[in-house]
């Protein structure tokens, strides 16, 4: 099956950060997903240890930030995955490219590098060994590069949080910040300070000023290196000497002179990248917050995918306040100081920041849009499709305080008729539902070039301009969904039917199919498909979504030939199977969402369900329309490998589907997503 790049994740990367550090990386132009952070659960160690090294920056290993923050991630992975772990210090940066280069001979499994100036040494030595993986702390490349894993940190965001708090506690009206080596990188840190303090300026009718860094024209301190601990104390103070109480040193080691200077002028501190009250814990006294920048955890995460044999090269991480990859760290010291209003500001703050109601790049709130769904046939509460979508746009409503409203279509006729109201009511983005209004949206949309659309399910060849497809690659899930079927049937038969006989059908079925052949290829079995043959592209059809006595009686059908697990994929016709399966006790797949919550009456015969995560798109197409950045003439890919698509859990069958099937299932889903097994493919 053909992939096709994933335009709004890229772009909804880059609408929200920018890349930063201390020894900072270059921007990120693409970002695809993990959406959440990583977290550091123990493994089962691996029979041959892998061996996993660290180059660093000529901060070295133990310089209370970058270095040492990524270590930690490499020693975490020693102690709960039992991988090997090095590391060589550079101490110039002529040692870049023979650490690599010494690394690489040595076989390692992941070579760690970390930061802005290894950037073209990593670039080289992973071109040049194709075979070998990379991963490089708080870097990505454009174009990516096949065999390194970028990471990116959306710094911007706690900075904001950061320059409201220093604000808020500033007694002499100014602050103060300054970098290591002026680098466009480093601009999220401080213009996301800076932005912080305007914000609270704006809330609070004061006039903080902020010294050292001024956003527009982007001129500011720099102390022209990361390492010198004088330069630091210099840096700090000049901005004390001008006023300034609340100091953000974004400038690695030479922030430890800062505080030097600080703690002798009984001032406040904001640290940076690691929680400074750990890396350096005899400044505790002044540090008001740290800028967190969870390094540790996507190293190990890295290390993980490694031991795992799921490493993803060619992708970035995106750590973000979202999915907790970024923030600040608790007040410690100044627990009881920072006034209890003003941590309540900065929580909700950092909320909206989460949520997407504020830019700290811009410190405007986003702005609050109409968004208006038209459904299919199936109507809002199809438990499917226009259910699930609907939930995107409830979701935007109440995260993001947006305008909501749906028009259910009772026949075609009433597709183009509703998007037309919607057109003349000016709703910021209209959100069409189906294969069913496709040229009812094309026509919609080209009439009305300003009209910003999003399909459900849907894309255009070639791209319409003012349209964001949605493409949801669930060939996969129901691989996985025919492999478990096949390994759970007591019959030998299995059974799926659909709807109306329409393309998108298609790599449902087919990859249920494929999924049962892969079963008997791997078992030795004949485990049959009835309902579906992809070599003819016959099968069973209700001809509607809708009937429910429709879905009862294909159930029926297959039932009495035989099959005792059976995959609908009819929309609210499986609602009429679900209750002709019941009754004989026999088991059922789900199809869009998890059907245990959409139907929960019928959880003792759900053996899993195919997911989409349609309200997920909606949602970001919806807040990325009110950013002003919305992504006409792209298509949102879903798949495996970015978790757009997948299996829901076996809830009552928990304890009933084998140890070794789940087991099989879940590599075979590893498989799917590395590219390994094409699902649409004939198994041969």
């Amino acid at each position: 099956m053909s992939k096709k790049v994933s335009v709004l994740i890229a772009l909804l990367m880059i609408a929200t950060m920018l890349l930063a550090a201390c020894q900072p990386p270059a921007p990120a132009t693409e970002a695809p997903p993990p959406t959440k952070a990583p977290e550091a659960p123990p493994a089962e160690k691996p029979a041959v240890a892998k061996k996993i090294c660290q180059v660093t920056d000529v901060g070295g290993i133990d310089d209370k930030t970058f270095n040492q923050t990524a270590w930690k991630g490499v020693q975490d992975a020693m102690e709960k995955l039992g991988v090997e772990g090095k590391f060589l210090e550079s101490q110039q940066q002529t040692d870049y490219e023979k650490n690599i280069n010494t690394f690489v001979e040595e076989k390692c499994d992941l070579i760690v590098t970390v930061g802005f100036l290894l950037g073209e040494a990593t670039k080289a030595g992973a071109e040049a060994n194709p075979e070998q993986k990379f991963t490089i702390v708080d870097y990505t490349y454009d174009p990516q590069i096949p065999n390194v894993m970028g990471q990116y940190y959306a710094v911007d965001q706690p900075s904001f949080l950061a320059g409201y708090l220093a604000a808020g506690m500033s007694k002499t009206g100014k602050v103060g910040t300054y970098g290591g080596i002026q680098i466009p990188p480093l601009e999220p840190f401080m213009t996301g300070f800076y932005n912080g303090v305007q914000y609270y300026n704006k809330q609070k009718g004061t006039n903080v000023e902020v010294l050292g860094w001024d956003p527009a024209t982007k001129t500011g301190l720099f102390t022209g290196n990361f390492e010198s601990l004088d330069d630091g104390r210099r840096m700090a103070e000049t901005l004390m000497d001008e006023g300034a109480d609340v100091i953000f040193p974004v400038a690695g080691p030479c922030g430890l002179g800062s505080a030097a200077a600080i703690k002798e002028r009984g001032l406040m501190m904001i640290g940076v990248d690691t929680d400074m009250t750990i890396s350096a814990p005899e400044y505790t006294d002044i540090l008001l917050t740290s800028v967190l920048k969870n390094m540790d955890k996507v190293v190990f995460e890295a290390a993980k995918m490694v031991v795992e044999d799921k490493f993803q090269g060619g992708t970035t991480y995106v750590a973000t306040m979202s999915n907790g990859g970024v923030g600040l760290a608790p007040y410690h010291a100044f627990e009881d100081k920072v006034p209890a209003d003003l941590k309540a500001e900065v929580e909700q703050i950092g909320k909206q920041i989460a949520d997407g109601k504020i830019d700290p790049m811009t410190a405007e709130e986003i702005a609050k849009i109409k968004v208006c769904q038209v459904t299919d046939v199936g109507g809002i509460d199809d438990k499917t499709f226009n259910q699930t979508a609907w939930k995107g746009v409830q979701d935007a409503m109440e995260k993001l305080g947006f305008e909501g409203k749906y028009l259910e279509s009772q026949q075609q006729t009433d597709y183009e008729k509703n998007i037309n109201t919607f057109v003349e009511e000016k709703c910021d983005l209209i959100v069409t539902v189906g294969f069913l209004l496709g040229e009812a949206t094309k026509a919609g949309a080209e009439a009305n070039p300003e009209q910003k659309f999003t399909i459900v399910d849907y894309t255009y060849d070639p791209q319409i301009p003012n349209v964001m497809g949605q493409y949801y690659a669930v060939d996969q899930p129901s691989f996985l969904a025919g492999y478990l079927a096949a390994g759970m049937s007591k019959t030998g038969k299995v059974g799926t039917y659909g709807g109306i006989q329409i393309p998108p059908l298609e790599p449902f079925m087919t990859g249920f199919y494929n999924g049962v052949q892969y079963y008997n290829k791997q078992k030795g079995t004949n485990v049959e498909v009835l309902g579906w043959d992809p070599a003819t592209k016959t099968g069973l059809f209700t001809g509607n979504f809708e009937s429910l006595d429709d879905g009862r009686r294909m159930a029926e059908t297959l039932m009495d030939e035989g099959a005792d697990v059976i995959f609908p994929v009819a929309g609210p016709c499986g609602l009429g199977s679900a209750a002709a399966i019941k009754e004989r006790g026999l088991m059922m797949i789900g199809v869009d969402t998890d059907m245990t919550i959409s139907a929960p009456e019928y959880t003792d015969i759900l053996l899993t369900s195919v997911l989409k995560n349609m309200d997920k798109v909606v949602f970001e197409a919806a807040r990325l329309t009110a950013r002003g950045n919305f992504p006409g003439g792209t298509t949102y890919v879903a798949d495996m490998a970015n978790g757009g698509v997948g299996l829901a859990p076996y809830h009552a069958f928990e304890d009933k589907v084998p140890a070794e099937l789940k087991a099989e299932v879940e590599q075979v889903g590893k498989d799917i997503a590395r590219g390994i097994i094409d699902p649409m493919a004939e198994v041969k």
